[in-house]
């Protein structure tokens, strides 16, 4: 499987989360879970720009810049349009050898150097759907009604469904 495959279904949930929240609210845009987060745009904004942080090292291509300085919400989506044609643009023999690559990066102020397996599933993944996974948490944070099906695009639960009761 390559690189881009993980991250092309949950970008697709994270167009559709988006679209929810702006439904519901738009002035959630600059939410944050507390004052020294990140708001809901740039935690957008940065998990998009974790997929292509991923992959592009891999096949040694330079990452496209397809975000704002402060996005409005069409501006998000048409960064995961962008990046996700992007993502599918790259093929196969791009990646050859991509797990044994060494990749070079910044993990806050600590230089990491890292094998494009570790890259990959250690560093980049768990980065990805944390920015993800706040996106999701500022929403619901503002009561935003949304499941766990919102986020991931699998669960299913019958309407009025709780596991509090």
């Amino acid at each position: 499987m390559l690189p881009t495959t993980v991250f092309i279904h949950p970008l697709r949930q994270l167009a559709l989360l988006l679209r929810k929240i702006y439904q519901y609210d738009a002035a959630l845009l600059e939410s944050a879970l507390t004052p020294e987060q990140f708001p809901l745009w740039q935690q957008a904004q940065t998990a998009i720009g974790f997929s292509l942080r991923a992959c592009c090292p891999l096949c040694e291509q330079g990452k496209p810049e397809f975000g704002q300085p402060r996005p409005s919400w069409a501006d998000l989506q048409q960064q995961i349009h962008l990046t996700i044609e992007f993502l599918q643009s790259l093929k196969a023999e791009d990646f050859a050898g991509w797990q044994q690559k060494r990749i070079e990066t910044m993990a806050g102020f600590a230089e990491l150097e890292l094998t494009g397996e570790q890259f990959v599933y250690l560093y980049a993944l768990p980065n990805f759907y944390f920015h993800c996974s706040m996106v999701y948490a500022i929403a619901r944070a503002q009561q935003v009604p949304l499941s766990k099906a919102d986020f991931d695009g699998w669960h299913q639960y019958p309407a009025g469904f709780s596991f509090l009761r």
